[in-house]
Order: C-alpha cells, then sequence, then structure tokens
C-alpha cells in the first residue's frame, strides 16, 4: 500500500504498471510472494501440509488485496454522492429560510432539513469507524484510502457538518424544537453493518478469484440476506 499511496491517486499508480515491460499486475506478484513465503515456512513439511498453508496465505493474501480495493471504492463512491446529497438539502433549507413569512408547515420542513443533514454527518462518521475497525483488524492499522481519496473524504465530512450546523442554527431561530439526540446503540448497529458491507464482499470476491465459487457464494447470500432481513415481513 505504500508503494501504491506513492503515486497519489489510482490512475497514476496504474500508469506506472502499464509503463513496466512486461506489465506486472499486484495481486500477481503478491500472490507469488504470499506461495513463497508460506513454502519457506513450511519446508520440510508434508505436501499437504505445505499445500494447505500455500491456500491459506493466498486466501489471506488476496482477501485483503480485495479489501482495499474495496475500501477505497465504497469512499469514493460515497463521497460523489454525498456532495449531490450536501446541495440538494443546503438546496432546500435556503429556499424554506429565504421567505419573508414562513407559515407552520415551512418551519417543520426545516426540522425534517436539519435531521436529515444531522443523520448524513452520523452516517459519514459510523462509515468512518467502520473503515477504522476493519483497517486495525485487517490491515494492521494502515489506511487504505489512496491520498486523493483521502482528502476528498476529510473534505466532504468538513462540508457536511458545516452545512449540518448551519440548520441547526437557522432552526433554532426559527424556535424548531432541538432534534433528537442519536441513539449510541443504533450507531453502534449501523457501525456493524458498515463493517460487514467492507469485509463480507472482499471476502466472496478472494474466493471467487481462488476458485471457490461455492463457497463465495454462500458469503455473498449470507450478506444480502443479512441486507434484506430488516425489510422481512414477520
Amino acid at each position: 500500500m505504500a508503494e501504491a499511496h506513492a503515486f497519489g491517486d489510482v490512475p497514476d499508480y496504474v500508469a506506472s504498471l502499464l509503463a513496466k515491460d512486461p506489465p506486472v499486475a499486484p495481486l500477481d506478484r503478491l500472490a507469488h510472494e504470499a506461495m513463497q513465503g508460506a513454502r519457506t515456512s513450511m519446508r520440510g513439511k508434508r505436501a499437504e501440509l505445505v499445500d494447505s498453508a500455500v491456500r491459506s496465505a493466498l486466501r489471506e493474501t488476496v482477501f485483503r488485496y480485495e479489501l482495499v480495493l474495496r475500501i477505497n471504492v465504497v469512499a469514493h463512491d460515497l463521497v460523489d454522492r454525498e456532495a449531490l446529497i450536501d446541495m440538494a438539502l443546503s438546496a432546500h433549507v435556503s429556499l424554506v429560510t429565504s421567505r419573508e413569512t414562513r407559515e407552520p408547515k415551512d418551519i417543520e420542513w426545516l426540522g425534517q432539513l436539519r435531521d436529515l443533514l444531522l443523520s448524513r454527518v452520523d452516517e459519514l462518521q459510523a462509515t468512518a469507524e467502520a473503515r477504522t475497525l476493519v483497517q486495525e483488524r485487517y490491515l494492521e492499522g494502515r489506511s487504505a484510502l489512496f491520498p486523493d481519496v483521502a482528502a476528498a473524504w476529510e473534505e466532504q465530512l468538513h462540508s457536511t457538518q458545516m452545512i449540518a450546523a448551519m440548520a441547526v442554527r437557522l432552526a433554532e431561530l426559527d424556535g424548531v424544537a432541538p432534534a433528537v439526540a442519536p441513539d449510541p446503540e443504533a450507531l453502534s448497529r449501523r457501525t456493524t453493518e458498515l463493517v460487514a458491507d467492507l469485509v463480507e464482499p472482499a471476502k466472496g470476491r478472494a474466493l471467487e478469484a481462488l476458485g471457490e465459487g461455492r463457497q463465495a457464494l454462500g458469503i455473498a447470500s449470507a450478506w444480502v440476506r443479512s441486507k434484506l432481513a430488516p425489510w422481512t415481513v414477520v
């Protein structure tokens, strides 16, 4: 990751790989090193034990590779989406508060907009917490984000927090009832869900890449069921 991050962003890193003759895919190199390391550590052991160690090393290596990709893709997509959400919600706040005479429904709408913006801050913070937990658990605490994505993330979080703070102040000036404090247990559950959203797809893709399609399908199915569970009608 240090080698890749030194290029600043994904396009520059990919360009550097393609410039080599012959090009070497990062996953191919990592897999080769993992296999060599496993064989070295198991030198002198029975063949079946060596094969098992090699297979385990490949699983761990490919999973971590897929996990790093997943973390970057999710963060990049969320930043793009959040920027649009911020623009939409801030435009509505501006529309409501710019009216000289506001009706009760306007005050109610302002409160809802404020709550939506605060919920977006909670979502971003839960996402960051989930990413930190995953990095600590699987990447020895190293940041998986490329520098450009990390900078965009921090900028977006700051923007969302500022817009939410503006909405809170405007709501106070218009006499809107204070926002309800977030439920710590709900935030913890959401963080747990976001951890799974990073880890489980990466596990599935790793197993699929190693030809273990049935196990990959089982992981994918369980993850999808967990996503659909809140919508299940009892």
